[in-house]
This record gives structure tokens, C-alpha cells and sequence, in this order.
């Protein structure tokens, strides 16, 4: 299924308002919230809450918006298998890809610190995917659906591309190129979807698959301002 459009035709100020609108929460707080850490060398865990409460209120203030309908909408025994499968192939060929050019970082967190790996494993689905997933894949499309009614792919290019822009904090390209790619696996399956349950359980295996393989280590650096 696709994501079906409740909005009527909009106003170019309305299109206008919704894009300087969209472009200021999803660029504009990251490079907020990069210059707080960089500049003002506030840690992460301290330049988060703010901005999250900023989102939330977003999402209160619109009148339209519910969780209902994407928390309340599953997915079926084929799509557990598509993901699953894209999973095997993807996740295999970066894990294959991890361990031939950089063997020095395969699996170092699991064995060096098992105890952090398996509080990432558990923690990490429960705290950064649910609130990624709810602000940039069921916010982000009921909010700014109508700016891409005549080119879907569009919408789930700029989700990938704000996607990645929103973790520009980690200060590395790596982090950035993953989330880009990631962005628009997770952008696709929900409008593919409509189920957070589906795209919570893909951006589960894979932000988990990171961690495990040795790349984790992009998605910590340059954030504590030790």
C-alpha cells in the first residue's frame, strides 16, 4: 500500500509556509544543535532534550497529527520477509564490506565490551529508533505530505537526505552516508507501509547491525566534548 493524501489542494503560501517550515526543523535545529556542542561545548545528552521538546510541541500543536492510525496498522508475513531479506543482502554485503577493509573494527565492540554492546542492543531500539521513526518517518509524512503528492520519490529523497542531515552532530561522513542510505530504506518501507511497527523493526536490525559490525564507533565520536 502507498500512503494515501487527506489534504486538499494547497496555496503556494501554504506549500511555501510548509517548506520554510520543514526545512527549519530538520536544518535548522541539527545546525543548532551543532553549534551548541562544537561551540558552546554542551554534551549531546544535554542539547537533545530541548530540541526533541521543540518537536514534540510541533506535533501537539498540529491538531491533525495521531499516532493511532501507524501504531495501530501492522504488516504481514511477506513484508516481514522482504525486510528480512533485504536485510540478509544489505546487511551481509556492509558486514562482509566491514570486515575485508577495516578488520581492525569487525565485532570489536561485542568482544572488547560485551556488557555496553548488549545495553546498545537493547536500549537502542526502545529510546533512538522510536523517536527517530516517529519524528522523521510518521511526522515528516503526514506533516509535509502534500509537498510531494506529484513526486513521491521526492518526498522519500528529501526524508533521506534530512535524514542524514539530522545527525551532521557526529561530525563525519561516514555517519552521514550510512543515515542517507538508511534514510531512504526506512523512507520507502513506510510509505510503502503506513506501519511504524515495520519500519521500527528495519531500522532496528540495521542501527543494531552498525553497532555490532565496528561502525558504532562513527555514532559516538566528537559528541561527549571531552
Amino acid at each position: 500500500m502507498t500512503l494515501a493524501s487527506s489534504d486538499a489542494a494547497a496555496t503556494p503560501g501554504q506549500l511555501f509556509r510548509r517548506w520554510l517550515e520543514m526545512l527549519l526543523l530538520f536544518l535548522g535545529l541539527p545546525l543548532a544543535m551543532a553549534a551548541v556542542i562544537y561551540r558552546g561545548h554542551v554534551p549531546l545528552f544535554a542539547a537533545l532534550p530541548p530540541v526533541l521538546g521543540l518537536m514534540v510541541i510541533l506535533m501537539v500543536a498540529d491538531r491533525s497529527f495521531s499516532l493511532r492510525r501507524p501504531l495501530g496498522r501492522g504488516f504481514g508475513l511477506g513484508e516481514l520477509a522482504l525486510i528480512l531479506g533485504m536485510f540478509a543482502v544489505l546487511g551481509g554485503a556492509l558486514a562482509a564490506w566491514v570486515y575485508v577493509q577495516e578488520p581492525h573494527r569487525f565485532l570489536s565492540l561485542p568482544r572488547a565490551r560485551p556488557r555496553i554492546w548488549m545495553f546498545i542492543m537493547l536500549v537502542y531500539p526502545l529510546v533512538s529508533v522510536v523517536t527517530q521513526e516517529i519524528l522523521y518517518r510518521v511526522f515528516y509524512f503526514h506533516r509535509y505530505r502534500l509537498l510531494f503528492e506529484r513526486a513521491p520519490w521526492l518526498g522519500i529523497l528529501v526524508n533521506a537526505a534530512l535524514f542524514s542531515f539530522g545527525h551532521i552532530f557526529f561530525w563525519n561522513w561516514p555517519a552521514m552516508i550510512l543515515t542517507f542510505f538508511g534514510g531512504l530504506i526506512f523512507a520507502w518501507r513506510y510509505t510503502r507501509t503506513g506501519s511504524f511497527w515495520a519500519v521500527a523493526l528495519e531500522h532496528t536490525l540495521y542501527g543494531n547491525l552498525v553497532f555490532t559490525i565496528g561502525l558504532g564507533s562513527y555514532f559516538f565520536t566528537g559528541v561527549s566534548n571531552f
